[in-house]
């Protein structure tokens, strides 16, 4: 493979020069990578199927966790402080930890 790389190299070369014209430097070229006798055709290479997946259920006690925990960080926000914004931006945050938490369970 470098012996190719370099001989296209010197073609190049001799091309810049004006040593060969663009015509001559196609056809060297054409005859270079015919030398190898992979060029034409690529190796085809079989993958293994991977193994199927097994199918999760646990979504659903999941979503209901999230569901309980977000209640009560809303619920204990407001005890505490009073604030609604404070309250929904701890439900909102809780939320999308919990959907990050769903997404990579299915991900498995």
């Amino acid at each position: 493979m470098t012996a190719i790389l370099d001989g296209m190299h010197r073609l190049d070369a001799a091309h810049k020069r004006g040593e060969i014209n663009a015509i001559d430097l196609v056809a060297a070229k054409a005859r270079l990578l015919d030398s190898v006798p992979d060029a034409d055709a690529p190796e085809t290479t079989v993958f293994d199927e991977p193994p199927p997946r097994e199918k999760r259920t646990g979504i659903g006690p999941t979503l209901l966790l999230c569901t309980l925990v977000m209640t009560i960080c809303v619920g204990a926000a407001m005890l505490l402080t009073g604030d609604i914004m404070l309250s929904t931006t701890l439900a909102i945050t809780v939320l999308a930890a919990m959907t990050v938490v769903l997404f990579r369970q299915l991900d498995g």
